[in-house]
């Protein structure tokens, strides 16, 4: 089966200048890489979880997959064909839809919930008879009632809120959704909503799914598979349980032992990652993620390490992945002990 989406060695630059730079400069500064050779893909009716910490360059990844921010270098190829032109990204658009992070901020305040269903059907020119009729069918669809129509974005709870971007998302009947932080700030449960309405309209209208968090706990139990970025740059990839019952990279293996525990017999072993993210302004020689990693050795520090395979469906960024649990209980012991020394 061919992937419904496909990223190859995509890169985006950022310029980081004051305005006094742009007046005084005629010629242009040199650019950042945000996002620096990414390759990935989704297959149809998959679930991609991309994870990383803030600044990682996970929003800025699956802007630019709609076209939303401009790609500095790399192709992007939907059902078989390349997207390139404006053209392309229009049809593309057709076919996708984003969640964005801010549910209520990315709903025009002055327009009712009714009109905002509707919106991205009418904006493609697709003929809707009855809108109002359309709308009730939308809130049906992610369990709101029809009465939600005639209300403004400030009238919804941040759950409601949530649900209506799911409703405008799903206007188009997409073949692919990209969801951005789809359960910030709301509550556990209402969380837990949010993710099972998303897994159960999969199930029903099988679409594909990115889904851009930071919140490992959840992403196990919804994505097929996971993406874990760094400073732009993909360290891992791999199948969910694959990934969470063995990491590869010392990145990944951190970020699941910090997941907070509900048992007050293992809270003592949770570990939170050490230092600061580095800046992509000041990338680190060799691997960027040395300054942080608690199995680093010379080479890490000079030589930066080739993106590979391991096995058949994985692929990870380390000079030395972890291949044994022995290995991981080491890495965490030194970690741990190294906090307990701060």
């Amino acid at each position: 089966m061919s992937p419904l989406l496909a990223v190859e060695d995509l890169s985006v630059s950022f310029v980081r200048s004051s305005l006094l730079d742009r007046l005084i400069n005629p010629f242009p500064l040199p650019g950042f890489n945000v996002v620096d050779g990414v390759t990935l893909s989704l297959m149809p009716a998959e679930t991609l979880g991309l994870v990383g910490e803030s600044g990682s360059g996970k929003t800025t990844l699956a802007r630019t997959i709609l076209g939303l921010v401009q790609a500095a270098a790399g192709r992007i190829v939907f059902e078989g064909r390349e997207i390139a032109t404006r053209s392309d990204f229009r049809a593309m658009r057709r076919r996708s839809a984003m969640m964005f992070q801010d549910p209520v901020a990315s709903l025009s305040p002055r327009l009712r919930v009714g009109t905002l269903l509707t919106e991205p059907q009418v904006i493609q020119g697709l003929p809707t008879p009855d809108r109002r009729a359309a709308a009730k069918a939308l809130l049906a669809l992610v369990g709101l009632p029809a009465s939600f129509v005639d209300r403004f974005p400030h009238e919804l709870s941040g759950g409601q809120a949530r649900r209506v971007g799911v409703a405008r998302a799903l206007a188009m009947k997409p073949d692919l959704l990209l969801a951005d932080e789809p359960t910030a700030g709301l509550d556990v449960s209402v969380q837990g909503d949010v993710l099972n309405l998303i897994a159960e309209l999969k199930r029903e209208l099988g679409f594909a799914t990115m889904i851009v968090t930071h919140n490992l706990a959840m992403i196990r139990h919804v994505s097929d598979r996971l993406a874990i970025m760094y400073l732009g740059r993909l360290v891992e990839t791999g199948p969910t349980q694959e990934v969470f019952s063995a990491p590869l990279h010392p990145y990944t293996a951190t970020l699941i032992r910090s997941e907070p525990i509900p048992d007050p017999r293992r809270r003592s072993h949770n570990l939170a990652i050490t230092g600061e993210i580095p800046s992509v302004f000041r990338r680190p020689s060799g691997c960027e993620f040395h300054t942080r990693c608690p199995l680093v050795q010379s080479r890490c520090k000079t030589e930066a390490p080739l993106y590979r395979p391991v096995g058949a469906d994985r692929m990870v960024r380390c000079h030395f992945p972890l291949q044994t649990g022995g290995q991981e209980r080491k890495a965490v012991s030194r970690a741990s002990a190294n906090q307990r020394g701060n």
